[in-house]
Parts: structure tokens; C-alpha cells; sequence
């Protein structure tokens, strides 16, 4: 249970440390947010990515080409790139150079005609120049230059907050994930370079460099479109999948830590056996399941884990990062929050996630107690899944100086699901979490990308209050929409202890609570959110298990 503490301590303390400056580059830059026309306009389908990365000037150039189709008629799109970088071509897919101006980080291009509904859109933009350094990764993002432990260069990427455009020209959207990626990564000798999807092909060049050939053949989001560059030694296993494929698991790591990558990928087999358990199917299994060992601490980089832990195991044998990270595979790369608002969707439910195998090894006590910790970093300063559209850090971090995270869409997302597993029992609650990952049977089936969704709060609740027979807003509304935790009262008179919540805007609330009456819990059911109970000995013990989540 030591690693749920040491989660809490980096995802609030840690975070809170690393916002709590305004200085330049002390907040993320924008990725997301309201979709303006000119990018809803059109669907991004593959991007096909060029890269010559060159660790001693600590710059990058290359070429990026986008594949998009016209959603709605326009003679003009906008695509995202850091300012770092220079443009020196930009042309259609017939090589005819285009109309465009850069605006702050945005590319403007204009097409001689408009494009028609169903039209294909080529954009081939060449470009270069010193990309932004992570001041805080992966967090605050950009690359990251180190160096191993014998002086080899030693290069990652992290861009979860800050967006891909620190990488490529792009649709920097949560809601367009392309349903294909290359990337093209050309590095200096003995460098490896590792992308996301299969390794195609590996060619050596004149000069000292070789160039790695990644793709990626199901939808894929921006920010786990990297690289990572090291001498790594591959360490290749395989796990039998509940579907009844043979999934490869390759990790990549330092020569200095080849000895310890055996103990980490057994773990990683634990982890499939119990994600499938109570998920259904690893849903990248046409791909591989995929490990990389990074200088920060870690990303969900779909099929390409960044791993950078140092090999630090709890006394039961978990460590807790790739728990975690791995879990991002069904909660952020499966099941997709189609706006930054719903960012609690990947966080909230992979958090739940990391408690939850608390009991799936030592069992229910373990489970509560390790939820119970997670109450005392609350900070309900802000809705965790606000209505309106967000910019990442936006919900990531407080209002109104978006520098200093709360840590909510992690702690208060699973303390939600744990209070909905208590109101709905467990019957519909893990009915209710497999369909959220896999709606259908057949869902579980497809590997070719058909497996995968862009979802939305609403979402959840609607599958829920199906696989439950209950009507579900309320709880939903209290906990989600707004920032503030109900309160329960109680008042003793005599051998009578009435209860009733108190709820910001007197908010409805029927939420049923166990208590301890003369040595024995029963659950009373809260209607119109008042219930009482009759005691003959001591007062009762309100909720000792801690399954709801209420003010203290």
C-alpha cells in the first residue's frame, strides 16, 4: 500500500511544486480547447512524420505529411506548430505550394478552391529549428537531452499538457486522433529510436546515422505521437491474452539496466492479466504492448510506455508507474475524452485502477484503506468535469492562476467511482466499467482501430444508470459539475439520530449511508436526503469503511 502514498505525494505535492512559479515556461502552453471552424472543418487521418534529430546542436528538422478529410466545405484549415520553428515549404499533395501566414503558434493555409464535403486534404510542410526543453517533464513538456551513464545521448519526448505541435505541425485536438501515424526518425549511431506501433524497417545512412521506420496502425492521440532515443537493448517477451492472442511485450532499456528489465516486464504480465480481468481485451494487441525507459518519470504513450522509475518496487513486488501508465491503455488511448474537460475520464478512472489492485492482491481491506489516504489530498477548488470546453491545463490545474495543480481529476475521480460502486453495488459497478471500455462483445474483437472511442461524461453515466436500473444525474451533478462536497448532519435526540445532507445550492442528493447501529451495519436509505435510526448502546458509527465521500 507504501505506493498509493508515494502516488499522492508526486501527483499533489510534486505537481503543486512544479506550477506554483510564474515564470516563463512555468505553465504549460495551450493544447485543445474550443475547436475553431477552420480545424472542425476537416478529419485528420494519418499523419507521416520525417524527423532528423541531432542531439548536438539540440535541434530537429524534417517533414511532416497530413492526410485529412473535408468535413464541412472550406478553402482554409489551421494546423498547430511551435514557435521555435521555421518554416521552409509548405505544399499540397500534388507538390504545388500553398497560401499560408503563421499567426502565434497557429499555420493558416488557404486552398486555390474549396474543398467539398468528403474531399482528401494534403498538406506537406517542411520545417525546423530548436525545439522547446522541458522545464518540468513530463508535466510541463518539450524535449528532453541527457545523457546515460557512459555519455551517450539519451533523448525523450513528453506533451501530454503542452500539445504536439512542440513535435509536428498538427490538428492539436483531443477530439481527432489520426487513424494512422509513421514516424520517420533519422539518429546518430548507436542511437536507437523508438516510435509508437511496429518497427518496419531500420536503415543504415552515410554519415553515421541510422533511420527507424514506426508505424502505427490504430487511432493514436497527438501527445503520444514521440520519440525516444537512447542505446537501448531490447528485452522481448510475449503474453497469452484473455482473446487468445500472443501479445510480444518489448521494453527498451539502458545497457546499465538490462539486469533489472526482466523483473520489470514479469510485472508488466501481472498488470495484463489484471487490466483483461476487469477490462476485457489489451485493445492494442495488433500492435504490442511496449515499454520505454525515459529521464522523466513517465507518460501513456500509447504502445510505447515511457518508464523512467528507476525499477522501485513496493514490498509486494508493484511499481507503481507502470501500473499506472500501463492502465492509460484502456483510460486515455481505449476510451478517449473528446475534450480536455473530461480529462477526469483518463485520470479519475486509471487512478481508481491503481486502488483497485489493492484488493485484487490482498483484498478488500486493503482497498479501503488505500481509498481512505486519498481523501486528504481533496482540494474541491474546481468542477472536475466542467460543461464547457478546456484547454488541458485548465483542468489539470486550479482556477484562476491555472499554476498550481489540485490534483482532482486523479483522487476525486476515484473516490466517485468508489462511492458509485457502494450505491450500485458491485454487480453493476464492474458491468459498468467493462462497458465503458468495451460497450459490446464485439468491440472487444476489433484490433484494427474499430475498438476505439472518444467519449464524454454523459457517456458514463448513461451506461451506468443502464447497467444499474437506477437514475444516476443527481450523484453524477453533485460530485462532477460542481466543485463543493455535500455534508452530512446528524442531530441525536434521545435514541433517535436523524441525518440529512446539506448540499451546496440544496441540491438534490438521496445518498444512502452504512451505519453502525448496536455492534451491526445496515445501510439507510437517505430519501429526499434525510434518513434516521434507532440505537439502544453507544451513538452510531457514521459510514466506517469510508465508502462515501462527503465533507469533512
Amino acid at each position: 500500500m507504501k505506493y498509493l502514498a508515494k502516488v499522492s505525494l508526486i501527483l499533489i505535492v510534486l505537481t503543486t511544486a512544479v506550477f506554483a512559479q510564474r515564470d516563463l515556461g512555468s505553465r504549460p502552453t495551450e493544447t485543445g480547447g474550443v475547436l475553431m471552424f477552420e480545424q472542425a472543418a476537416f478529419d485528420v487521418q494519418n499523419y507521416d512524420i520525417t524527423l532528423n534529430v541531432d542531439p548536438k546542436t539540440k535541434s530537429i528538422s524534417g517533414t511532416t505529411i497530413m492526410t485529412a478529410k473535408t468535413v464541412i466545405p472550406t478553402n482554409v484549415i489551421v494546423l498547430d506548430l511551435d514557435l521555435p520553428y521555421t518554416i521552409s515549404k509548405l505544399k499540397d499533395g500534388a507538390g504545388h505550394d500553398l497560401k499560408y501566414q503563421r499567426k502565434e503558434g497557429k499555420i493558416w493555409i488557404w486552398f486555390p478552391l474549396t474543398k467539398q464535403d468528403g474531399d482528401e486534404i494534403k498538406t506537406s510542410i517542411t520545417y525546423a529549428g530548436t525545439p522547446r526543453e522541458a522545464p518540468r517533464p513530463p508535466w510541463i513538456g518539450g524535449f528532453m537531452w541527457k545523457k546515460t551513464a557512459d555519455g551517450s545521448d539519451w533523448i525523450s519526448v513528453a506533451l501530454q499538457n503542452d500539445g504536439a505541435d512542440l513535435l509536428f505541425p498538427c490538428k492539436d485536438h483531443p477530439s481527432d486522433k489520426p487513424a494512422t501515424v509513421s514516424m520517420h526518425i533519422t539518429v546518430p549511431d548507436p542511437l536507437i529510436a523508438v516510435g509508437p506501433g511496429k518497427l518496419e524497417s531500420t536503415r543504415k545512412n552515410a554519415g553515421g546515422t541510422s533511420t527507424y521506420n514506426w508505424r502505427m496502425t490504430n487511432p493514436i492521440s497527438n501527445y503520444s505521437v514521440v520519440l525516444n532515443a537512447a542505446p537501448y537493448k531490447k528485452i522481448e517477451d510475449t503474453y497469452k491474452s484473455i482473446s487468445g492472442d500472443t501479445l510480444p511485450i518489448v521494453f527498451y532499456v539502458l545497457p546499465e539496466d538490462f539486469a533489472n528489465g526482466a523483473g520489470l516486464v514479469e510485472q508488466q504480465k501481472k498488470y495484463l492479466a489484471f487490466y483483461e480481468k476487469y477490462l476485457g481485451p489489451y485493445p492494442f494487441r495488433s500492435q504490442k504492448v511496449g515499454i520505454v525507459e525515459t529521464p522523466h518519470l513517465g507518460m501513456e504513450h500509447s504502445t510505447a510506455i515511457a518508464y523512467g522509475n528507476g525499477f522501485k518496487y513496493d514490498a509486494d513486488g508493484t511499481d507503481w508507474l507502470l501500473l499506472h501508465e500501463f492502465g492509460h491503455e484502456y483510460w486515455a488511448n481505449l476510451v478517449t475524452a473528446s475534450d480536455w474537460r473530461d480529462f477526469w475520464i483518463h485520470e479519475g478512472f486509471q487512478s481508481y485502477m491503481d486502488t483497485l489492485y489493492q484488493e485484487y492482491l490482498h483484498g478488500k481491506q486493503a482497498y479501503l484503506d488505500a481509498m481512505k489516504k486519498r481523501v486528504k489530498g481533496l482540494r474541491n477548488m474546481q468542477p472536475v468535469a466542467p460543461r464547457e470546453p478546456k484547454i488541458a491545463y485548465q483542468v489539470y490545474m486550479a482556477e484562476p492562476d491555472y499554476v498550481k495543480s489540485d490534483g482532482d481529476i486523479y483522487g476525486k475521480g476515484a473516490l466517485f467511482l468508489h462511492a458509485l460502486r457502494y450505491l450500485i453495488g458491485d454487480e453493476a459497478f464492474f458491468k459498468a466499467l467493462h462497458h465503458m471500455a468495451y460497450p459490446t462483445k464485439e468491440m472487444e474483437t476489433y484490433t484494427d482501430g474499430r475498438q476505439e472511442r472518444l467519449v464524454n461524461t454523459d457517456d458514463f453515466l448513461t451506461i451506468a444508470e443502464q447497467d444499474s436500473g437506477m437514475k444516476l444525474d443527481w450523484f453524477f451533478e453533485l460530485y462532477l459539475r460542481q466543485p463543493k462536497l455535500a455534508k452530512l448532519v446528524t442531530e441525536v435526540s434521545g435514541n433517535t439520530m436523524n441525518m440529512h445532507w446539506e448540499t451546496p445550492n440544496n441540491m438534490p442528493f438521496p445518498m444512502p449511508i452504512d451505519v453502525v447501529v448496536d455492534g451491526k451495519t445496515r445501510r439507510v436509505e437517505m430519501k429526499d436526503g434525510k434518513g434516521s435510526v434507532q440505537f439502544t448502546g453507544t451513538p452510531p458509527v457514521i459510514d466506517p469503511d469510508g465508502w462515501v465521500l462527503k465533507a469533512q
